[in-house]
């Protein structure tokens, strides 16, 4: 698990450092969660497994960021990791609300994680309540390029460093 976490903090820190972004102007943002996986598409049990890792972004303008996860599925004992950028909008009714659209290069430890390969996504972030504003609710879905494969994420995550 720690190796994990380990992942997604270098690749959100070294795309920080490479954007030429500033960790005290609040670039940086990393989470820790679980997840709720469809590994193998809409026919995959609810859900196919349960996971537990972290998340971190580099922003490199208000709507763009370097993303990097890891995470650790206790079902099937697997690591799967991503990393990539995203294009971001939030509602502005409600600035606790967020989508994007993305790619990220995606892979892991056993078949049912790979192949390694690039990926576009799209999801939402969404902070539910403003007493607790360091949790966030979201969904993910990537499309893999060479498996045809789709990764569905259900998100609860931590933020332990925010913007």
């Amino acid at each position: 698990m720690l190796r994990i976490v380990s992942i997604a903090v270098l690749v959100a820190l070294g795309c920080t450092f490479l954007s030429g972004a500033s960790l005290a102007a609040g670039a940086f943002t990393l989470a820790a969660g679980a997840n709720g996986a469809w590994l193998q598409g809409p026919d995959a049990a609810f859900p196919q497994a349960l996971e537990a890792g972290a998340t971190a972004s580099s922003s490199l303008s208000p709507h763009i960021s370097l993303v990097g996860s890891g995470f650790y599925g206790f079902k099937e004992n697997y690591e799967r990791y991503s990393a990539g950028a995203r294009v971001t909008a939030t509602d502005v009714a409600d600035p606790n609300f967020n989508v994007y659209l993305g790619v990220q290069y995606r892979g892991g430890s056993k078949d049912s994680v790979r192949p390694n390969e690039w990926a576009p996504d799209a999801g939402f972030g969404w902070k539910p309540n403003k007493n607790w504003p360091r949790v966030i609710v979201g969904a993910d879905a990537g499309y893999g390029l060479q498996s045809n494969k789709v990764l569905a994420i259900v998100a609860l995550r931590y933020v332990l460093v925010a913007k």
